[in-house]
């Protein structure tokens, strides 16, 4: 049986006293067009994503649908006899996983990380270019809507560091409440901080100075009164040494008078205060 005729039906209508007839076409069904498709004069359904249609309807029966297997997915309504095939990421080419697929959406690869398209259906991965410090990694759109890394200098404000094909330049540290002690660069951060006032720092720049003064002139003269002590000891015990050996070899020397009396010796003449006096060391 072909499919359903159309339907006709008559209208008069009037113009200028006479009776004009025309032909009017009446549809005889309407379908969803996202689910359903017409058929045998009748809607007869699509097959849902995740789904193809192994059988389209008849006159008495709808259509069948069956779940796309293993590895592939149908992401729309349809009437087509097998699922696509999802995309297989080669590692070796470059790619990894980004989403993986599902019976209702296909597999979505990228590139490695250090690595990017280089176009935009992305069949080849390649590595990115390493950016020295001073400057950091850019994306930039090329033409089919896809983004290639450069290596941009720093703007103001902002620095690196390191040597990397991924890192893009870092903002400067935000010091807040604290003092800004050194500006940054472009390979730089700030320095942070709340500097001493000059005259604690002056004092203490004096102090230390005094102090390692002081102990230069208090060594020197620990080590100077040691040496002189030492030697004028010693000096001492020579001098009292030969003065006993002088005493014990010197013969006494008797001075007498006309009647026979001693009136002095040698020894008596050595006997004189000042000799008599100890000497002291010093």
């Amino acid at each position: 049986m072909g499919e359903a005729k159309p339907n006709f039906r008559r209208q008069n209508a009037k113009k200028g006293g006479s009776t004009m007839e025309c032909c009017q076409h009446v549809s005889s069904i309407t379908c969803n067009p996202v689910s359903e498709y017409a058929k045998f004069g009748k809607c007869c359904r699509l097959c849902p994503p995740g789904t193809y249609m192994s059988s389209e309807c008849s006159e008495k029966n709808d259509s069948k649908c069956q779940p796309c297997g293993p590895d592939r997915y149908q992401s729309d309504w349809n009437k087509l006899e097998h699922c696509h095939l999802q995309k297989v990421c080669n590692n070796n080419g470059g790619f990894v996983v980004e989403k993986a697929g599902t019976s209702t959406s296909d597999t979505i690869c990228q590139c490695q990380v250090g690595k990017h398209c280089l176009n935009k259906d992305c069949e080849i991965c390649e590595g990115n270019s390493v950016c020295e410090p001073g400057y950091g990694v850019v994306y930039k759109e090329q033409g089919g809507n896809f983004t290639v890394p450069v290596c941009e200098i720093c703007e103001a404000g902002y620095y690196s560091n390191v040597s990397s094909n991924l890192e893009a330049c870092r903002k400067w540290s935000d010091c807040g409440s604290l003092q800004m002690l050194v500006n940054g660069t472009t390979t730089k951060d700030v320095e942070c901080g709340t500097p001493e006032p000059p005259s604690k720092v002056g004092l203490v720049v004096v102090i230390v100075l005094l102090s390692a003064v002081l102990t230069v002139i208090l060594l020197s003269f620990f080590i100077y009164s040691g040496y002189n002590q030492e030697n004028r000891t010693k000096a001492w015990i020579t001098f009292t040494r030969l003065l006993k050996c002088a005493e014990t070899t010197k013969k006494p020397i008797q001075e007498l008078t006309e009647n026979g009396r001693i009136l002095a010796t040698a020894g008596d003449e050595d006997k004189s205060p000042e000799m008599m006096t100890e000497l002291l060391p010093v």
